[in-house]
């Protein structure tokens, strides 16, 4: 109970972004602050699904998956990995499409641990558009840092390559 209590009253003081007038903003410059990592490459070593169908066009409410990734910067050097799961929650009524959470966790090679999370639309992700998560870092140079996390599939038929970024700051 007494944890929850101070996590209730901490969680809003860490994780609110600034106001732009606050002078935390200008602090944002500063090296150590920020990590922006974009047009970054992402490729499938593992995946597991208990859909046998791996182009994401045939979804149920029970699918679960899980999965193994590399990131790789624009030059082409591996920055990192990534490891999570997937789970379709329901069926929205208007449009047919599912929508499933996805949680992930990010070990990047500098040191910094990144946990990323939220819901998908699964459809608007397997035909390609972005889906974009909340993240935080757990570990590391950065550890407090928040931002956000984006991917999607670089081809519609397969999802084993990726295109994202990371975007991450500490007030």
């Amino acid at each position: 109970m007494v944890l929850q209590v101070l996590s209730d009253w901490l969680t809003p003081l860490v994780a609110t972004p600034p106001k732009t007038v606050s002078p935390e903003v200008g602090a944002l410059r500063d090296t150590g602050r920020s990590l922006i990592l974009r047009d970054l490459t992402e490729k499938v070593v593992a995946y597991e699904s208990n859909n046998p169908d791996p182009t994401g066009t045939t979804p149920t409410e029970k699918d679960f998956a899980t999965v193994r990734l590399e990131i790789f910067g624009p030059n082409g050097t591996r920055i990192g990995r990534t490891e999570g799961a997937g789970r379709m929650l329901y069926r929205q009524e208007e449009d047919g499409h599912f929508i499933a959470y996805f949680g992930e966790e990010i070990t990047l090679d500098d040191g910094n641990v990144v946990r990323a999370g939220g819901l998908v639309d699964d459809a608007r992700l397997t035909a390609g558009e972005y889906a974009t998560f909340p993240a935080v870092v757990v570990g590391g140079p950065l550890r407090g840092a928040i931002g956000f996390r984006q991917f999607r599939p670089l081809a519609k038929e397969s999802h084993t390559t990726y295109e994202s970024s990371i975007v991450l700051y500490r007030r």
